[in-house]
């Protein structure tokens, strides 16, 4: 059966809301809320790698600069090592350079001091001690060169006669003799 109402009396007729209820704006606050954290987690998180990424190419290249100041620094202190032992080296060259007067002085005091009819066999030194093994026609001339020794300041005095014997040659009868002495250079 169906009903018509043939009244001329309008009814209130329920209206329809077309809007949302509290209840589900609540729930779409809250995932709009969840969706937005979710979103800014996963920004971050790729933010963070990003960060990371440009943090291990730094990492990279400092290892590198790194293992190039090893290289330079291993250079540097090899260059120091040579330059110690060069330094050592002109040291010694100076120091023998300085020491060198010392018998050329000596020398030259010794070839002075020979008389005529003195020569030298052996000149040794060892340290300040210098010792004179050679032949003399005679006495006199080996007084002599112990007193030309003794008079160039360069021996300190006395200068010893270690041993003088006569001996015969062909030529005629010499005096073989030994001196012992000590060589100074005078202070200037």
């Amino acid at each position: 059966m169906i009903r018509i109402n043939l009244l001329a009396v309008e009814r209130d007729r329920p209206k329809r809301r077309v809007g949302i209820d509290l209840s589900q704006q609540v729930t779409l606050a809250c995932g709009l809320i969840f969706v937005s954290a979710i979103a800014l987690v996963v920004w971050q998180v790729l933010e963070l790698r990003g960060d990371a990424g440009r943090l291990e190419e730094q990492v990279v290249a400092v290892d590198t600069e790194l293992a190039t100041m090893a290289d330079v620094v291993g250079q540097r202190n090899e260059f120091e090592a040579r330059g110690g032992e060069l330094a050592r080296r002109v040291a010694l060259i100076e120091e023998l350079r300085d020491g060198q007067g010392g018998p050329v002085r000596m020398l030259d005091q010794v070839s002075q001091a020979l008389p005529e009819g003195v020569w030298l066999t052996e000149l040794r030194q060892q340290g300040d001690e210098v010792t004179l093994q050679g032949r003399a026609t005679g006495l006199t001339g080996l007084s002599d060169l112990v007193l030309a020794l003794e008079l160039s300041g360069f021996f300190v005095l006395p200068v010893d006669i270690v041993d003088s014997q006569l001996e015969s040659e062909e030529m005629g009868e010499v005096v073989r003799f030994e001196l012992r002495a000590q060589f100074r250079l005078p202070s200037s």
